[in-house]
């Protein structure tokens, strides 16, 4: 799975406005996707929702009404964040207490760049496929086990998303195995990702999450990631939390921080092995605003101290992301992204463009984008070291849920 986008990783298109693979940017990507949820369930048949699940569902729903019921009502994306991707799918039970869902993706990708000071430039087209299958099975009306299988054509491999147990007794829910950290939202109506998604991470470990009323959640999380310090042979234990609240209808809020950048699936350590002299921490933090036809998103994310390792003028990344969005009907949006970085290697340091967004179907949708950005120094080069001025980004993506 991937999603089209920055260079520094090229990861899936991303459950509810919450934080939930690295590859080479230059791409004309094509994705198969097949992922667990009810966001486009389909209400006419509840008898493919076992009773046993239905209890921290229907929580999670009550928890989501502040955030912009427009979206699932209105507009062309069936999902805007990663983890509302996951939870993109139908449901089918196999039996009464295990159910079933896809998502199937097709995306493309085109990238011009054009170098600083030649008429020439360079040009990278790609595509790629990728299936993933959620499953959920809830043998029990307070606990459940999650997992995502995914299948690459990329890399042609078939790999654990995430594979996790969850219990739930309200307020409180534990989930423990491989998942995403509570760190950052990474919230876009594009199928290209923004540069900020360089802080999502996945690892072992446990999150406990607090919602004490509709309008307030709480996250913490302890893991073990894929950076450890130079001396030490086994991986560190590190935390994650996240705060996210929704003081009324139509807009929502979220801080969150993790302890190390490192553990960042875009692994900025990479180099060195994934060893660190010191712990880098970073915070992100999220605000939305939202009606029936409007959408208004910002998102900030960046290391909180340098990175010893890296050079000094790419050893405190930071990215940001504005977009806004009209929901024209129920079957048409458009949306405006402005965007930028400082200090993150091969990424624009400011990148703008449009996208529009087709509901085909109450399954599927159809987006097509535009993003021009333009790079700052010699953060992006060639293989000839040669710095690179702008890039021109033509991305396509079709999305269809099962």
């Amino acid at each position: 799975m991937f999603r089209l986008g920055p260079s520094i990783h090229f990861g899936a298109c991303r459950h509810g406005r919450r934080p939930t693979g690295p590859r080479p940017v230059s791409v004309l990507a094509l994705c198969l996707v097949i992922s667990g949820g009810q966001l486009a369930a389909e209400p006419t048949a509840p008898e493919l929702e076992p009773e046993t699940a239905e209890a921290p569902e229907e929580a999670a729903d009550t928890k989501d009404e502040g955030k912009g019921e427009a979206e699932e009502e209105t507009g062309g994306r069936l999902y805007t964040t990663q983890s509302e991707r996951r939870e993109a799918g139908l449901k089918h039970a196999i039996t009464p207490w295990l159910t079933a869902s896809y998502l199937l993706e097709l995306e493309a990708l085109i990238e011009k760049f054009a170098l600083r000071g030649a008429a020439q430039g360079d040009q990278f087209s790609e595509a790629a496929a990728s299936f993933q299958l959620g499953l959920v099975a809830a043998p029990l009306a307070f606990a459940k086990g999650d997992l995502v299988l995914e299948f690459d054509s990329y890399t042609g491999k078939l790999f654990v998303e995430e594979a996790f147990l969850s219990f739930e007794a309200e307020p409180l829910e534990v989930e423990v195995g491989k998942m995403y950290t509570p760190f950052g939202a990474y919230i876009s109506h594009f199928a290209m990702g923004p540069i900020l998604e360089l802080g999502e991470t996945r690892a072992n470990g446990a999150t406990a999450a607090l919602g004490p009323n509709d309008r307030f959640d709480l996250a913490v999380a302890a893991y073990r990631g894929s950076a450890r310090g130079e001396t030490r042979e086994s991986r560190d234990w590190d935390w994650a939390f996240s705060l996210e609240a929704w003081p009324s209808e139509g807009l929502s809020l979220g801080l969150s921080y993790q302890s190390d950048l490192a553990d960042a699936d875009s692994r900025p350590l990479s180099d060195h092995r994934d060893r660190y002299i010191q712990r880098v921490g970073a915070a992100s933090g999220y605000l939305i605003w939202s009606n029936e036809s409007l959408e208004v998103s910002f998102e900030a994310l960046g290391a909180l101290r340098d990175f010893e390792e890296l050079d000094g003028d790419r050893n405190r990344p930071f990215a940001w992301n504005l977009e806004f969005t009209r929901f024209v009907d129920s079957i048409f949006e458009w949306s405006i992204r402005v965007e930028g970085s400082e200090e993150v290697e091969d990424e624009p340091q400011l990148q703008l463009g449009p996208s529009l967004t087709w509901r085909l179907t109450r399954t599927s949708a159809l987006t097509l984008e535009y993003l021009r950005g333009r790079f700052k120094r010699e953060l992006a080069t060639n293989d000839d070291d040669e710095p690179y001025d702008h890039v021109d980004r033509f991305a396509a993506q079709l999305s269809i849920l099962f």
